[in-house]
């Protein structure tokens, strides 16, 4: 006989091969959600092919010792179009997705953190992005910021057993939009647990851990972890998902959003839905890289 935990991870897998199934029928990326793993950018899992890379320059300023110019170098961000803006006979232009280009072609730092604020109608929450970990995805976000793409979003998506995260950073509110490009993986915790501890910050994905796009979820509450059929514990999150930074202020806001529990339009799985306590990103910004 099943218990109340498994009868809530079976329906939040079910719902999200569900969404999975309406977007394309890939029974690849429907496998992938299991575990009561996160929706991410369902738009892109539409794309099986990549065009139009994007590479990031390398440089940075010239070291004296091998050991020094290794520790300085500047990450290398590859930088993916995403075919579904134009779109083909199998896969319709996608109108939830944001033409951003992408990032410039620039030295992206590899050390130090950078301050991500989001202003929203709850609070203040402030992010320290870990740009020594995560160098292509911090210069993502300081890129985003800089075109206003949070700006006057919601966090579209709640959930409260199993997984204990706020999702947001789609403009469409849908859980499918995003930019027009992706990027690699990178800051995997697999060698840690919890693996996504209460305060982290990590990149939402479709299903494909190196289809990032601007998705992004704030764990509030630590991801507990559970028998498999083994009866070895496993986590109920994946590490599949880029760790970006932590909450630095405001983790105490989204505990509160999440403790006020969602408007669920799904019966089969009434912990995951929108927030009944509305999260409005405002404005978001990112500043300078720090030592």
């Amino acid at each position: 006989m099943t218990n109340l935990k498994d009868r809530q991870r079976a329906a939040a897998r079910a719902r999200l091969e569900r969404e999975m199934a309406a977007r394309q029928g890939n029974a690849a990326h429907r496998r992938r959600r299991r575990n009561g793993i996160l929706g991410g950018i369902g738009v892109l899992a539409v794309i099986g092919v990549v065009v139009g890379i994007v590479v990031s320059t390398t440089g940075g300023t010239p070291a004296k010792t091998p050991a020094a110019a290794a520790s300085q170098a500047a990450a290398k961000c590859t930088w993916t179009t995403n075919p579904a803006l134009k779109g083909d006979a199998q896969n319709p232009v996608d109108k939830q997705l944001v033409n951003t280009g992408p990032p410039p072609l620039t030295t992206v730092p590899h050390n130090g953190t950078q301050q991500m604020t989001l202003n929203t109608s709850q609070g203040k929450i402030v992010i320290t992005l870990n740009v020594s970990k995560a160098p292509c995805s911090a210069e993502s976000m300081s890129f985003l910021t800089g075109k206003k793409f949070f700006d006057n979003t919601k966090c579209h998506r709640l959930t409260t057993a199993g997984i204990f995260v706020l999702q947001c950073g789609d403009p469409s509110a849908t859980g499918m939009g995003g930019p027009s490009y992706t990027y690699a993986s990178e800051n995997l915790p697999t060698d840690q647990q919890p693996n996504y501890p209460a305060g982290v910050v990590a990149m939402a994905n479709p299903g494909n851990k190196d289809l990032n796009g601007s998705q992004f979820f704030i764990v509030y509450q630590d991801t507990p972890e559970t028998a498999d059929e083994t009866g070895a514990m496993q986590s109920n999150l994946t590490s599949d998902y880029t760790i970006i930074g932590t909450v630095t202020t405001g983790l105490d806001i989204v505990q509160k959003v999440g403790k006020a529990g969602v408007i669920s339009t799904d019966k089969a799985d009434p912990n995951d839905g929108a927030p009944k306590l509305p999260v409005n990103i405002k404005t978001a910004t990112v500043g300078t890289v720090q030592p």
